[in-house]
């Protein structure tokens, strides 16, 4: 080790130049750390928290059913809460009938989801179709199958070698979108790009088509026009591609309805859901086929081999059935729509009054801030200034935790984005404090140029 050399921390963190502090507990919308300073979850850790911090109902129930738990391995047994949880999911679904299978985490149901989407076809004697079309600036996971389908520059760089060599469009991101053309013309720019993939690759080829209905960590909150996905739909059902509805994120209530793409009148063969189902109790996701999907299977060869030691896993089941109840009973798919007014309200008013916010974006409780050198003209400020990054540490300093957006929103020409996604149980109090902290953080970044 030289004299400049730098010694990593114990734990290995993502970035070993920036310090962590150990968060000791959490109760309700608040984190607090090991020195008892208390921060704001405007985040809900990663869009993952959806009911709040230590639920006693959710805590209570785990304590009493402990010894109830034990581990069983899905691939042998099923236990009781894998099945009542895989119904709970698909009466929220779109599907009037389906089957679910459980993963540990959203890369897993991503990764699970292209691989029924292969078998899919090779059970209907369609081996050549394997391709699976993504967009640009999407978030899939991190695996080399779903980092390999995601568009995300910054965190595909140095990996390329291990991806599959599969097609990717455009998002519908209309901030960043070709100059001039009216939003008619630009649905018409984004749909015609999706024919022309599929056609130059040859839609004998193609298995599937994933995407974020509202996109997530990578654009923040982005909502593509009506007739996007009805228009997909269309092109998809022409060709024999399933179209993945990738609702880790932005699904399970946190737009407003249940799933994010019943906002259009699409429906998905595949939905892929997590984060937001064990609410940070556990980990723990979903990968739901509809009934043409798993028909396909269950007549054909009757099996699969996808799954994980921890799929299906009864204590991650267990609490999945708790939170489910939890947000059920207490009507919080319908308060996420409610209070998502108001803090897109909120944000609205905040774009009027601070030059550095280009747009605000989202719906429901998940809503995007682009911050920008020049509103008049977009442009992004300098990557090497890190104007997100440091907003959000300005707002940790301040009681408040938020996140940045991929560091390449503009096209790998800089881009900063602020991720804001709470738990469906802020209130409009809380929203206030959140909106005006991150108000000064901002003001006070873009003051210091």
């Amino acid at each position: 080790m030289t004299d400049t050399a730098v010694a990593a921390p114990t734990v290995f963190h993502r970035d070993l130049l920036r310090p962590h502090k150990a968060i000791a507990r959490a109760d309700g919308m608040y984190l607090y750390d090991a020195d008892g300073k208390r921060y704001l979850d405007g985040v809900g850790g990663v869009a993952v928290n959806i009911i709040g911090h230590a639920v006693p109902e959710i805590t209570a129930e785990i304590d009493q059913r402990r010894e109830q738990l034990s581990f069983s391995y899905a691939a042998v047994f099923s236990n009781p809460w894998q099945e009542q949880l895989a119904e709970s999911i698909l009466e929220m679904s779109p599907f009037d009938r389906g089957s679910v299978f459980f993963a540990s985490g959203g890369s897993e149901a991503n990764e699970i989801a292209i691989k029924f989407a292969r078998q899919y076809h090779l059970e209907r004697g369609n081996a050549r179709k394997w391709k699976v079309i993504s967009r640009w600036q999407a978030y899939h996971g991190n695996t080399f199958a779903t980092l390999g389908i995601s568009g995300r520059p910054s965190w595909r760089s140095g990996f390329d070698p291990y991806f599959a060599p599969n097609p990717r469009v455009s998002a519908p991101y209309g901030y960043r979108a070709p100059v001039g053309l009216s939003d008619e013309a630009l649905l018409d720019y984004w749909i015609e790009e999706f024919e022309r993939v599929v056609f130059h690759e040859g839609a004998e080829t193609i298995a599937a088509f994933i995407a974020e209905p509202v996109l997530g960590s990578s654009l923040v909150g982005v909502v593509p026009p009506a007739g996007y996905y009805e228009r997909i739909r269309a092109i998809c059902d022409r060709h024999d591609i399933l179209f993945i509805a990738d609702e880790v994120l932005a699904g399970y209530g946190r737009t407003g309805k249940n799933f994010s793409i019943d906002h259009w009148n699409a429906m998905p063969d595949i939905i892929t859901a997590g984060k937001g189902i064990g609410s940070g109790y556990v980990p723990i996701a979903a990968v739901v086929l509809s009934e043409r999907v798993a028909d396909a299977f269950a007549s054909g060869s009757g099996s699969h081999t996808q799954g994980y030691t921890f799929s299906g896993m009864p204590m991650a089941c267990f609490i999945g059935t708790k939170v489910h109840a939890y947000l059920t009973e207490h009507g919080l798919v319908e308060r996420s729509a409610r209070m998502g007014e108001y803090l897109h309200a909120r944000l609205r008013e905040m774009q009027g009054r601070v030059e550095a916010v280009g747009e605000v974006r989202g719906i429901g409780l998940l809503g995007g801030v682009e911050l920008v050198a020049d509103r008049a003209t977009r442009a992004p400020f300098s990557a090497s200034e890190r104007v997100a990054r440091r907003v959000v540490d300005a707002c940790e300093q301040r009681g408040l935790a938020l996140l940045p957006g991929s560091p390449d929103a503009d096209f790998g020409n800089g881009g900063d984005l602020i991720q804001i996604s709470p738990a469906y149980v802020i209130d409009e109090a809380q929203i206030d404090e959140l909106v005006g902290t991150l108000e000064e953080a901002i003001v006070e970044v873009a003051a210091a140029r």
